[in-house]
């Protein structure tokens, strides 16, 4: 048995694929570690910022799809608790994305007592206009690219697919809703007429937050709510934006709605180095993470983690797989095995 042993791990194809991995973990901690701490700005130093006693201006910056609103609601309550800051600037940089977490974000910026100015960069549409609605101004470059107010849903039918692949598909339900928007059979004219239904409640939710945030009647948002995009010169003459102006613009006006006098300090969320965040998730065995920076939301972390999924593996064994039964969201099998669901709408400007 120990001969057996021995030899299996005398194998020089073991020996090869033994030292590439552990050649491949040295140039990720390494070449990891040198990406991400390098060029860090001064003002978004991991060292606590030191204030000048006469007020702030907070930054919080938006970028990207918006999947999640966990990160921005936690960077939020540091600058709208922190009673050094004054005043906050929403840097808006995103073509929108889910439902849910652009509403979280707009309400706990429409409950902050502080004044805050949203401030719109290249692109600034859907669920990052709904965002902006919540601020008490609105800056938007001339050509950024906004608007966006609708919603969306999209489906695949790949019936006809499956038809030439000689693969039949089928489902095992609980009502005759359940599997709506499948991919393998045409959509029946009382679910389309379903979906649409809730499609259009989340309009009318959309259009409030545009009514309320920009004191414009329900008719006049009606007007520019067919998902429609601006330029930014052209959001200023329908009234979806206050002032066309730069980000510095913005953080200026936001002082002087604060009362600070002179040339405003600025500064961000604290936020750990990047460089360490990166060797803790290499090095993780499991533990899980509450920063800013690495995705916290998997039961494995680092290298275990991620080996484990690209081999198929789960964290649990109780953890559904294919063929499991899942009380998910409709429309399950969807762009492969990717559950649909509400963060399909608002995919935003394209």
């Amino acid at each position: 048995m120990a001969s057996t042993e021995q030899n299996r791990f005398s194998n020089p194809l073991v020996i090869i694929l033994g030292l590439s991995f552990v050649f491949f973990i040295l140039f990720l901690s390494v070449t990891g570690y040198l990406y991400f701490s390098k060029g860090s700005s001064p003002q978004k130093s991991a060292a606590a910022p030191i204030f000048n006693g006469k007020g702030a201006v907070g930054v919080i910056e938006v970028n990207g799809p918006i999947m999640d609103s966990k990160r921005l609601l936690k960077r939020f309550a540091k600058l709208d608790e922190n009673p050094e800051v004054k005043a906050i600037v929403v840097r808006l940089n995103s073509p929108g994305g889910a439902v849910s977490p652009s509403q979280e974000v707009y309400e706990a910026i429409k409950a902050s007592k502080k004044p805050i100015v949203a401030s719109m960069s290249s692109v600034a549409a859907s669920g990052a206009y709904y965002i902006a609605c919540a601020a008490k101004k609105v800056y938007a470059n001339p050509g950024t690219i906004t608007g966006s107010i609708g919603v969306i849903m999209e489906f695949a039918n790949l019936k006809k697919l499956y038809e030439w692949a000689k693969v039949e598909r089928f489902s095992i339900k609980t009502g005759k809703f359940k599997d709506s928007g499948a991919e393998y059979r045409d959509m029946a004219p009382e679910e389309r007429d379903l979906l649409q239904g809730m499609v259009n409640d989340v309009l009318l939710q959309f259009k409030t937050a545009v009514s309320t945030g920009r004191k414009m009647s329900m008719a006049e948002v009606d007007l520019v709510a067919d998902g429609r995009i601006f330029s930014g010169a052209q959001a200023k003459t329908a009234k979806l934006v206050d002032e066309l102006g730069t980000f510095n613009d913005a953080i200026n006006d936001a002082a002087k709605m604060a009362g600070i006098d002179g040339k405003p300090q600025v500064i961000y969320p604290e936020k750990k180095r990047r460089g360490s965040q990166f060797l803790e998730f290499l090095l993780d065995e499991g533990k899980g993470h509450d920063d800013d920076d690495l995705d916290s939301e998997a039961s494995l972390g680092g290298v275990r983690g991620l080996l484990v999924r690209l081999l198929g593996g789960g964290a649990d064994d109780n953890e559904s797989g294919a063929g499991a039964v899942s009380s998910g969201s409709i429309a399950s099998a969807m762009l492969g095995t990717f559950p649909a669901g509400v963060y399909w709408i608002w995919p935003g400007a394209r």
